[in-house]
């Protein structure tokens, strides 16, 4: 597999499975921008492609704010002249009964997880057009397809970025294609917390139980999907929802 030439923009770069993206990306010879809020870890994860021979920069801002999205666009078209690769990872998550979770918690999850994967795309696309096409690969979770307990918020808008995918690959085909990565526990920072309970507890093992696979998963564990929707390999392949969990949905 070959991205030499490829232009990429990872959201959520800096830590978990974006900062996964963004290394296997480089490594397979694509240039690499990574956005998000903190700097200090977009600026690690550039350092990091950097060291295994990678070229990549960090552009820090916000996916809610358009100029910061604008920003990002900007770079890449002055630095790189093209865009050939949209990974829209970056996303937040809540855990809260229905009846006791906010308008402004709902609103705040809605900007973050849903809005900026509708706005983000917008502003890119028209320079992958310019590109000659492209793949855009939207980060969901396999709340997106399944419900889940004290979790609606998250699940209403993981839900949303799946049939988001689908419509913005009708309209958007066939110079670039749509898909959707839905992963289940991913250990990343956002997932850290609860597995320190689960071991905490002693109930790691049992979470592990759940899955065929026997185990959860790590971001490396997403980047063949990613970079398989990434290249030529899947050049047939648009409003795909592609579950990354394990084999937990085996169950339900």
């Amino acid at each position: 597999m070959n991205l030499e030439g490829k232009v990429a923009i990872v959201t959520g770069g800096g830590t978990g499975i974006g900062k996964g993206a963004a290394m296997a990306l480089a490594e397979k010879g694509a240039r690499v921008i990574v956005t998000g809020r903190r700097s200090g870890p977009l600026e690690e994860t550039v350092a990091e492609i950097e060291q295994k021979g990678g070229i990549a920069l960090a552009c820090p801002g916000d996916v809610t704010v358009r100029a910061d999205i604008e920003k990002t666009r900007d770079l890449i078209k002055s630095e790189w002249g093209r865009l050939d690769i949209l990974v829209n990872n970056a996303g937040s998550a809540l855990r809260k009964p229905f009846l006791e979770t906010t308008v402004d918690e709902f609103d705040h999850l809605y900007r973050i997880d849903l809005r900026s994967v509708f706005e983000v795309s917008q502003v890119m696309v028209p320079l992958m057009q310019e590109s000659g096409g492209g793949s855009i690969i939207n980060i969901s979770s396999i709340l997106g397809v399944l419900g889940a307990y004290q979790s609606t918020a998250y699940c209403a808008m993981k839900g949303g970025v799946v049939n988001l995918t689908r419509a913005m690959a009708a309209d958007l085909g066939p110079a670039i294609r749509v898909n959707c990565l839905c992963p289940s526990h991913i250990i990343t920072p956002m997932l850290q917390g609860e597995i320190d309970r689960l071991e905490a507890a002693g109930k790691m093992d049992r979470l592990n139980r759940l899955f065929p696979m026997k185990r959860v998963g790590y971001p490396e564990d997403m980047n063949g999907a990613i970079l398989f929707f990434a290249s030529d390999y899947s050049s047939w392949l648009t409003g795909n929802i592609f579950l990354v969990d394990g084999g937990l949905s085996c169950y339900v």
